[in-house]
This record gives structure tokens, sequence and C-alpha cells, in this order.
């Protein structure tokens, strides 16, 4: 009955998701994951930008959890710390995390507990961006792309001082944040400054860290093996920070930035154990523009990343990864096909791999060289995008011996050589799509592709324990690439500022790499105790997706208004049943109000119950989750907030995480921060 209520709800009320879709409102323009300069209403997909108000109220330790409220985005959560963004189902590899149109280098993509390295403190904005534009950062994206905004090399002059501030305590993990910026101009030359940081006490949890199902289905796994009411192991130490200069010429500028990050956080899994990790990347970029009357720009950008991770167990390292390598893109935005304009790239990059504690990877290297084109067409109404890429892989993975354990319980557990290996891999990309206004309030959009996919290193090359999440993972390399044609449709309203949009879409993989769970089990030796670790695998199956975004509006008055949002997803193994780990069928509704200074939003949003699961996988329990945000102006820049989250109280498990019957999400609890800016 309450799915009902909470369904009817949903459905009866109209808005847009409140905070992403009042931004696109705005005639606002991506500042680098955009090279065309492209408004909204002329991309072929929405693009979600986050920022101001809206950044503030979401940021959070982790970008899945930032990201988890936007219709088709969800978290692959690892408590409250680590979680990368799950799109449409897809993860890991399927979405490119970008800083500035370069992508983040780190090992969040290997395994569910690796965080991303960075803070969203650090952050100015936010974008989220689908469509044929996405091959501008690798065919690889087949979920998307979500890039990560900062001003480190600041995109425009300004004269003198500016700056920001914030600092919040609260949360269910009782988390202190504080951050300041500042950018100083004169003399045609921009200078930054950042630092921030944040630190976490364990989580409080309602309830059994461990799930009813499990415990029920493994008698290993007690109710409070991770802990109950507080999460064991899950605090959080971050801090970081970065400097920039910029000098602005006639037509141009030119910049470098340095950024330091640092963290460390809890194994869960394991009471006691940590992760450490360190990134430093250093930038420089290089624009001119009007060069001509059919070259509007060249901008040239490098970004040299060193990353450092490191498992502590027992005060030793257990696992470390090394991880260090440059990129390079060259791209040029011309109009020689069509007044609309295009942009021509060149993406190089080549990073080296290295374990020098552990034995769940080999070293390797790996290059990439890629060549793109996104060219735009205008025919009466109709706005056609074309997007090309071409990518070119290269690995070479060193001999390594694995530490594979017992395949019976109390037997002797076993090891397999990999001699030395080469795997090449050509990706082409091919993406058309059309945005139409069809009458003075209905604009109809549609995006066909094909993409290809490499398999990454991980993909390739893991074979062996991670004790971190209590898995075996074992790569393929006889992995042939990825390959899919999909197709979406959106449909959007708008008129007087009430607005509507629903996209429904179907991609098809004749060979999509999937992690899946063998069913076996091998045995491993850990501080005098044999533990049994599921074995999963990567490997080429055929699947499908399929489902449906919406989102809509109505202003009830010039003060207050209504919206709900919602997606679904349904992704098929063609061989066998279900897809592992894909996100429910949720639906949101809320209560959006302004008056003065004053701002509120009071929102209900519905997971259902996941029992679509794959073979090895249990279903996951529905929950409900209520949240409030009030925002009040004070004077001199000031804003003042209160955050309050799962104020029902409720048992909240995300489906799309390798974690969710062995963590909880947070109990009810409030946020209380101040921001400001000069």
């Amino acid at each position: 009955m309450r799915k009902i209520l909470i369904t009817c709800l949903s459905m009866a009320t109209a808005d847009l998701y409140a905070n992403e879709e009042v931004q696109l409102r705005l005639d606002e323009v991506p500042i680098t994951a955009n090279p065309l300069m492209l408004s909204n209403d002329e991309m072929v997909h929405p693009i979600y930008i986050i920022n101001g108000k809206d950044l503030q109220n979401r940021k959070s330790s982790s970008l899945g959890n930032l990201l988890d409220h936007i219709p088709g985005v969800n978290s692959s959560s690892w408590g409250d710390n680590v979680g990368r963004p799950v799109i449409r189902g897809m993860d890991r590899n399927r979405i490119k995390i970008l800083n500035n149109g370069i992508e983040i280098r780190d090992v969040s993509n290997m395994s569910g507990d690796h965080a991303i390295s960075f803070d969203s403190l650090a952050s100015e904005q936010i974008e989220i961006i689908r469509g044929p534009e996405t091959v501008i950062y690798g065919g690889g994206a087949v979920g998307g792309v979500v890039n990560v905004i900062d001003y480190r090399i600041h995109p425009e002059y300004i004269d003198g001082l500016v700056g920001k501030y914030d600092g919040s305590f609260g949360g269910a993990n009782n988390a202190t944040s504080g951050s300041v910026l500042m950018d100083y101009g004169f003399n045609n030359m921009m200078f930054h400054l950042d630092y921030y940081q944040r630190d976490t006490k364990n989580l409080k949890i309602p309830g059994f860290s461990v799930s009813k199902r499990l415990a029920d289905s493994d008698d290993e796994f007690a109710r409070d093996k991770y802990g109950k009411d507080i999460l064991q192991s899950s605090y959080n130490e971050t801090n970081g920070g970065g400097l920039g200069a910029t000098y602005f010429f006639d037509n141009g500028h030119t910049g470098f930035s340095f950024a330091n990050h640092e963290q460390e956080y809890g194994t869960i899994l394991e009471d006691g154990a940590y992760i450490d990790l360190e990134s430093d990347n250093l930038k420089y970029e290089f624009e001119i523009r009007n060069l001509s009357s059919l070259f509007n720009k060249f901008k040239f950008k490098f970004s040299h990343s060193d990353y450092e991770h490191k498992e502590i167990e027992d005060n030793a390292i257990s696992q470390d990864y090394f991880d260090k390598g440059d990129d390079v893109k060259f791209e040029l935005v011309h109009s020689l096909f069509s007044k609309s304009g295009g942009v021509i790239g060149l993406d190089l990059n080549a990073f080296r791999f290295q374990q020098k504690n552990g034995s769940f990877a080999p070293n390797n290297q790996r290059k990439n060289i890629a060549m793109y084109a996104v060219e735009r067409f205008e025919l009466a109404e109709h706005k056609f995008t074309l997007g090309l890429r071409h990518d070119y892989h290269d690995y070479q993975a060193n001999s390594f011996t694995s530490d594979d354990g017992a395949a019976v319980e109390g037997g002797a557990e076993t090891s397999t050589s990999f001699s030395e290996t080469e795997k090449t891999f050509n990706a082409t990309s091919v993406s058309l799509g059309s945005s139409s206004k069809i009458s003075a309030h209905w604009t109809l959009g549609f995006t066909i592709a094909h993409t290809q996919r490499a398999p990454s290193h991980d993909e390739l090359f893991v074979y062996g324990e991670h004790h971190a999440t209590e898995i075996v993972e074992q790569g393929s390399r006889s992995l042939k690439d990825e390959r899919s044609n999909s197709i979406d449709l959106t449909l959007s309203w708008k008129s007087e500022g009430n607005q509507f949009s629903v996209t429904p879409y179907y991609k098809d993989f004749n060979s999509y790499i999937a992690l899946l769970n063998t069913g076996t089990v091998q045995y491993h030796d850990h501080d005098g105790e044999e533990e049994a670790l599921p074995v999963y695998l990567h490997q080429n199956i055929p699947a499908e997706f399929y489902g449906f975004e919406f989102q809509g509006n109505v202003d009830l008055s010039n003060n207050y208004g209504i919206n709900y949002w919602g997606d679904y997803t349904r992704a098929k193994n063609k061989n066998r049943g279900d897809l592992p780990r894909i996100p429910p069928l949720t639906l949101g509704t809320g209560i959006y109000y302004q008056w003065n200074a004053l701002n509120a939003n009071l929102d209900l949003t519905h997971s259902f119950s996941q029992t679509d699961v794959a073979p090895n996988e249990l279903k996951t329990d529905d929950y409900t989750n209520l949240s409030l945000t009030v925002n009040y102006d004070l004077p001199f820049g000031i804003n003042a907030f209160i955050k309050g989250d799962n104020l029902l109280d409720e048992e909240k498990r995300d489906h799309t995480s390798f974690m969710k019957d062995k963590t909880l999400m947070g109990e009810r609890s409030f946020t209380l921060g101040i921001t400001g800016s000069f």
C-alpha cells in the first residue's frame, strides 16, 4: 500500500528535479566539457549542471553520494566516504570522471573500496554529459561523463580579489569540513589558491550492518559482524589544495596549476585496517581564439598525474597501487563544414601501473592514441550533432604470479603464473543526435550510437584475492572489446516556468564485459582463519539495458512549487537472466519554497525493492528517504544552511554497491553549515 501511495503522489505532482532543473532554466554554458560553447537548449541532451547553492547543499565525502539524487544516477557506495557514480546501471570503466576535461587518474575503477582522488570541497561546478559530445572524452564513456570544474586555471580575467569559503558540521558521521578558495587578478594575471579539509567519524547507522538476507543465507555473517548502530572503521580524514596562475593576452590565455589530495579512510570489512592514498596533479593549458574566419579556437592541455594508494593491515602494507603518467589533448574548434561549427581533437596518454606489495595485478604500461570529431548541422528547426572517435590502445603487462588460494576447505593454496603479455585494441565509436522544435512548447530529441570500448588493464590482468572487499577477482587476457548499439529519445515540454521531460532508452551489447559471481569460492588464510571468498570473473557476454528517466515541475505561485522525478533501469544477461548491481525503480517528489532570503526544499524519494537479481545475488528491500534543505542569505554574502537526511530513519542499502549486504547507509541526521563569498 505504501508503494502505491508513493507512486500516486509522485505522478500527481510535477517538477523537474528541484535543484538541478532550476539550473537548467538558466542559459548556462559548461566551461570545459563543451568546447563548442553551446547553451543548454542547443545541446542534444540536457546537461545537468550543479553549482552555487545546489552544489553547496550536496557536497559529500564521495562523488557518488553527491550525484545520487539525479534521475538516472546512483552510487556504488561503500559506507559514506567511498562511491563512484553509476549511470543507467553502468559503472566502473563505463563512466569517465574528469577534472576540467582531463580524466582523474586513480584506481577507483578497480574496486568498490577505492575512493576517487578528489573532494567536492574544491569544486566550482559539476557537469553530467550524455550524447554525441561524450566522444571527446573517450569511446569508453558508454554511461556518460562527469566533469568536475575548478578555477585553478582561471577561464576569465577578474581584477582584484575574489573568493569563497565554507564550513559545516554534522551528519550521520559527525563530519567537520571546511574550505577556502581565493583568486587575485592584476596586470592580466590571475593567481589561485585553495585549501580544503574533511574529518568524519565512524558512521552511525539505524540497525545492523549485515542484511537479514545475508545473515540467513550464510552463517558466517552475524548481523552485527561489521557493527550495530555504528559502522566499524568507516572514518575518513581528507585534506588537500591547489594553486595556479593564468596569464591573459589578446584572444587567449595560458596557465598552470598544481593540486595535492591526501586521504585516509577505514577499511570497513576489517576493523583497524585502513587505506592511505595521495595524488599529485600538474596541469598546463594554452588557448587562443579568433584565429580566422574558419578556425575559431585552438586549445592545448597537458596533465601529469602521480597516484599512490596503500592498504594497511596490522601496521603493515598488505597491498599497494602506484599509477603515474601523462595526458595530452589538442583541440581545434572550426566552422569548416557549417556555420554551427565543430571540433576536432587528438588525445595522447601513457601511464605505468605498479604494485610493490601484494599479488592482485601485474605491473603494466598502457598507451592510448585517439582522434575525434564533433560536428553540428542545422536544417530548419532541426539540429544535428555527429560524433566520431577512434582509439588505439596498447597494454604491456609484466610476468606475474597470483595468489589463488585453495579450491577446497583445508586444501593447499595454489597460484597461477602469467608470462609477459602485450594486448592491442582498436575501438571506433560513432553517434548521431538530433533536437527538433515540434511546437512552441514541445521539443523532441534522439540519439543513436555505435560504441566500442577496449577492456581496461584491470579487466584484463587482475587475478587474485582482494581482502578489503572479501572477494577474489579474476581478469581475462582473452577479453574482446565491448560493443553496443543504442538509441534514446527525449520528449520535453516547457511553458511559463512549468516543465516536463521523459527519456526512454535502449542499449544492446553484442559483447558486454561483465564482472560476474561464478558461484565458486576460494579459501584463503587470513590472520590464522580460513575464509571462503567468492570468485568474480570478467567475461564477455551478450546483454541489453533499457529504461527511462523523467522529471517535471509545476510552479504553484511565485514562492513555491512541486516537483517530481524518477528513473528505471532493467539490464539482462542474454545468456542467463538479469545482470547484477542494477538500480531499482526510484520515484521522488518534493516541495520547494522561496521567500526573500529564505529557500527551502522538502523531498521524498522512494527506492523500490530490487527483485530482478543475477545468479548468486541477493534481493534488496525498498526504502523511503525524506530529506530537508533550508538556506538563508545573510548580509555580506553569507549563507547559512541546514540539511536533514533520512528523516524517517530507515534502513537504506544501495543495490548498485558490491557491499550493500554488509554496509548500511547513515541514520537520521542533520548538518549545519555556513558559506560566504568576497
